[in-house]
């Protein structure tokens, strides 16, 4: 990967140059170098062209001759420099030599203007930047850097003792933003007369008060009982802390099993918590879990611009908190008839049903338990009609729900519920199937919101 980009900024050169010097018709008094760059082992030269269309044609001849020096300087750097000392993962090592690149063409100062030439229609001009020069500006810039960081890095220390975390935790982001343009360089950090890796010990530090940071329920399990709780359920308050000292603006991304792929984003309040509205329906499993993790990326993002800084914490995994849910959803129990001459019970069609709100994991009370809710489905004929020798048969039927207290949670009435068959019994056979399939098309969910 290293050796194509190396290339592409070579071909960049080569078209960049060629450009500079094919694109109009150089005079025969022109001095060597506007067709063609001089060669320095002790300078990095650039040849910069514009036309005088343009009113600022000086300002755009010399920055393509900064950007032709820039490109040289980063070439250097890319094929003499890798990420030793901080081995993060390859996609962010990839990511930081191209940034290096494009960094180290943004500090350019220090340069000379060797020469000038113009015709009347194209302005020309001859840059050149002692490598020396370059390499001791830099290597000031890295010193002031480090010296930067490093006052940042100290003061974390002393907020860190005096519990202060969030600070704490600001002034380590905003001290590796300081060096983010150096982190392949071998920085030290001396302490107690002892050398260490700085980049190393910097990240291992963050990474450690990161990793300390916890998410603390009200309690370690939830208990839900569907059939007398209240519709929204708070969970509060959920601390976020470390060491036992509430952190507030602490963004959390919240989970739930019940919604896969979703999550709920939340910051803590000043005092250090944030809280939770769920609906008690949120499934109809019997056990749920609650997941809680701290969102660094935003965190860090928050706290820097720096896109290397962010990009280091891009995939970072934290830690997980879970709250363990566990259901016990209501006891319910069927009372089916057919209203004819006298009150018929329909056994067969309550065991169906029973089989359909069992998969959702309700329960069949017992004749002596008390249930949570008796479901009442009274259906009766409306008309009998026989055509051909075939008899349909018309029902009416009413759905009620109601709770352990007897208030209806439910009802609804459907129309034209009709069978047919070769005889009577066989019509309202065929009557009551479609009532049954009716129920679980059209009124099953509701009917289960209503219960839930």
């Amino acid at each position: 990967m290293l050796k194509y980009i190396v290339l592409l900024t070579s071909l960049f050169l080569f078209l960049s140059c060629g450009s500079s010097k094919n694109n109009s018709a150089i005079p025969e008094n022109a001095p060597e170098w506007v067709s063609k760059t001089p060669l320095s082992n002790f300078n990095y030269i650039g040849i910069g062209m514009a036309s005088k269309a343009s009113s600022d044609y000086r300002e755009k001849a010399q920055k393509m001759a900064l950007t032709e020096i820039s490109n040289s300087i980063s070439v250097t750097v890319s094929s003499n420099n890798s990420l030793n000392v901080f081995q993060y993962d390859d996609t962010f090592n990839e990511f930081y030599r191209m940034n290096s690149m494009v960094s180290s063409a943004s500090f350019l100062e220090g340069y000379d203007v060797v020469d000038v030439f113009e015709t009347e229609n194209y302005y020309y001009t001859y840059l050149s930047l002692s490598k020396q020069k370059h390499q001791q500006l830099r290597k000031a810039r890295i010193n002031k850097a480090l010296e930067t960081s490093i006052f940042k890095f100290d003061y974390a220390k002393k907020l860190t003792a005096e519990k202060d975390f969030s600070e704490a935790i600001k002034q380590q982001i905003l001290a590796l933003e300081d060096i983010s343009e150096f982190l392949n360089e071998d920085l030290r950090y001396k302490e107690n007369q002892t050398e260490r890796p700085y980049v190393s010990l910097l990240m291992n530090t963050i990474f450690a008060n990161l990793n300390q940071i916890e998410i603390v329920f009200p309690v370690k399990q939830l208990n839900i009982r569907h059939a007398t709780d209240a519709k929204d359920i708070s969970i509060q308050p959920i601390t976020i802390q470390s060491q036992n000292k509430a952190l507030s603006n602490i963004p959390v991304s919240i989970f739930y099993s019940w919604q896969p792929g979703q999550s709920l984003n939340l910051v803590s309040e000043n005092n250090g918590t944030i809280s939770l509205i769920i609906p008690r329906n949120c499934s109809k499993n019997n056990l749920e879990k609650i997941t809680a993790v701290l969102d660094t990326y935003s965190l860090v993002k928050n706290l820097s611009q720096n896109r290397v800084v962010q990009k280091i914490f891009e995939n970072y995994q934290s830690k997980k908190f879970e709250l363990a849910i566990s259901k016990q959803l209501p006891t319910i129990e069927f009372d089916i008839y057919l209203m004819e001459n006298s009150k018929k019970n329909l056994n067969a069609l309550e065991d169906e049903l029973f089989q359909v709100f069992s998969a959702d994991y309700f329960t069949l009370a017992s004749r002596k338990a008390k249930k949570d809710f008796t479901i009442t489905i009274e259906s009766k004929k409306i008309e009998n009609l026989e055509v051909n020798g075939k008899i349909s048969t018309k029902l009416e039927s009413r759905i009620k729900i109601t709770n352990v207290n007897n208030h209806i949670v439910y009802q609804e009435t459907l129309h034209n519920i009709i069978g047919i068959g070769s005889s009577k019994e066989l019509a309202e056979q065929d009557a009551l199937q479609s009532l049954v399939d009716k129920i679980k098309i059209v009124n099953y969910n509701a009917m289960i919101q209503a219960m839930l």
